[in-house]
């Protein structure tokens, strides 16, 4: 989608579609839109039908010749509640409109009487966009889509000015929210992509290919260089699978080699059947997206790379599949984990804490400032807080703080868990230093208690995005499927930590990166 931003004559500008947020009580009646389309807009003003509530729409067509052809009142509620957020989610529905009336190219008017930044506001206008349009239709048939429009999406919007603003500004957030845009729109097709397309090879093989594209580094080791580095966790829960493991480590050097890093590690479970202790068979064709925290690591490195932030930031994904097969790893099973922790394995299916314990003992290597992992760790997490926020839970409190402050502003929140010492008793093993399954009660905690014996002294956060990774059904500019969760937030949290920009806005709760 290619967005830009003009001054415009309103009178005379010619668009399929011009979008016009308003505000409550706002009025248009003999203003430039309302001359543009011959005082049809301010016969719906004086019809009632148009409050300007908060998401509310109607969609009038301009009988001139001349101005838009359409135009689609939207209500963003009151002025002074005006955020980010809705200005996403006002782009995104403008998007979806769009794609309803089968429109390609569109308009939408830049929002007036704001206390938000130019670039803030076009860069999240650009996000909406972007993010709203999305669709995964890779595999519909060339007829299908043929018959009802199915397949059209918006390939052009002007952000249009009807007076002088900071161009200069406003052309940065384009370009800012459009690389984001697009690194989340590929990311959720990673995820939402079938397992027997994307397997370790393959994600290990797109990420070797963003590393190429926007020079950062990937190096990928196979199941010999994990057995010389003693991954006995994540090449035993390999072992089910004729699909070989991946070990993906990428690194972005934009402060230089001797920088001290920020180290992400993401799930990468390209599919997940519980192994021996199997799941039940429905909704298992959902674990294709098990590696939506390994497919967020990837496009974040991708953005702070292509965003050029002035950071050292190393990417590890731990890649396989857990499947069942005569080589299967068994419940009662023990293991040795790289760092020489020993694990009885009491669920199979309890796998991800186990892949990921071993790239976060690998990741001690760099002695990094901080680990972040990201992973659909477990069903606890989805329980406890739905599909609206991601868990968190970490050994440091300003890196909490922190993160939980990128998630404020891109809109990808975080809710804390506790840690407690009454977590890790339930972990305990008798016969082995720890055990992969705390039981059922506290799921989400005792999974992040396993994690934090792999971390050492790093300051350390674990977020659980199991519910927000992929939902059932669409909303606002995330749709049903993958949602892409996580790229913006890390890009947000890194570039705050080497930005002199500071401190958060709560009133500015979305303020886009890219």
């Amino acid at each position: 989608m290619r967005v830009a931003f003009e001054r415009a004559d309103l009178a005379t500008l010619r668009t399929p579609l011009l979008c016009v947020p308003l505000f409550e009580g706002e009025s248009f009646r003999g203003g430039p839109l309302d001359q543009a389309t011959g005082g049809v807009l301010a016969a719906v003003a004086r019809s009632g039908d148009f409050s300007a509530k908060l998401g509310s729409q109607a969609l009038v067509y301009n009988p001139r010749e001349q101005g838009p052809e359409r135009v689609l009142l939207i209500g963003v509620g009151r002025a002074e509640d005006l955020d980010l957020e809705r200005v996403r989610q006002t782009a995104a529905r403008l998007a979806r409109r769009a794609l309803d009336l089968q429109v390609t190219e569109a308009a939408i008017l830049f929002p007036r009487r704001t206390k938000l930044e130019v670039r803030a506001l076009a860069q999240a206008l650009t996000e909406g966009l972007m993010l709203g349009d999305y669709k995964y239709d890779r595999y519909l048939t060339a007829a299908a889509p043929s018959k009802n429009g199915a397949g059209q999406r918006l390939r052009s919007v002007t952000l249009v000015v009807i007076q002088e603003a900071d161009r200069k500004s406003a052309r940065a957030g384009i370009e800012r929210g459009a690389i984001l845009g697009d690194i989340v729109c590929r990311v959720r097709d990673m995820v939402n992509a079938p397992a027997n397309e994307l397997t370790p090879t393959n994600m290990a093989e797109r990420a070797a290919a963003a590393a190429r594209a926007h020079d950062f580094t990937c190096q990928v080791f196979e199941k010999r260089d994990m057995q010389k580095l003693g991954m006995g966790g994540l090449l035993a829960v390999a072992s089910g699978s004729d699909q070989p493991a991946k070990f993906i480590v990428l690194e972005y050097n934009g402060a230089g080699r001797k920088t001290t890093p920020f180290v992400f590690v993401g799930k990468g479970l390209t599919f997940d059947a519980g192994g021996i202790c199997l799941k039940p068979a429905p909704k298992m064709d959902e674990m294709k997206g098990d590696m939506a925290g390994g497919a967020a690591v990837i496009g974040a490195l991708e953005a702070v790379a292509r965003l050029q932030l002035p950071a050292r930031v190393v990417g590890i994904v731990p890649a396989t599949e857990n499947l069942l097969g005569g080589s299967a790893y068994r419940p009662g099973d023990i293991l040795r984990m790289m760092n020489g922790k020993t694990v009885f394995v009491d669920n199979t299916d309890a796998e991800g804490r186990i892949i990921l314990g071993d790239a976060l003992a690998y990741a001690q290597k760099y002695e990094p400032r901080a680990i972040v992992d990201l992973a659909t760790l477990t069903g606890a997490a989805l329980v406890a807080l739905g599909q609206v926020a991601t868990a968190v839970v970490g050994t440091d409190r300003q890196l909490v703080d922190d993160l939980k402050a990128a998630g404020d502003r891109t809109f990808e929140r975080l809710w804390e868990l506790p840690l407690w010492q009454e977590f890790e008793d339930l972990i305990k093993s008798p016969i082995a230093d720890i055990k992969n399954s705390g039981g059922k009660n506290g799921g989400a905690i005792t999974a992040a208690a396993f994690l934090r014996h792999f971390v050492g002294t790093t300051p350390w956060a674990h977020l659980d995005i199991a519910g927000t990774a992929f939902l059932d059904k669409a909303e606002g500019y995330r749709p049903a499927g993958a949602t892409g969760v996580g790229v913006r937030l890390l890009a947000d949290y890194v570039e705050a930590q080497v930005s002199k920009r500071r401190p958060a806005r709560p009133s500015q709760r979305g303020r886009a990166k890219a």
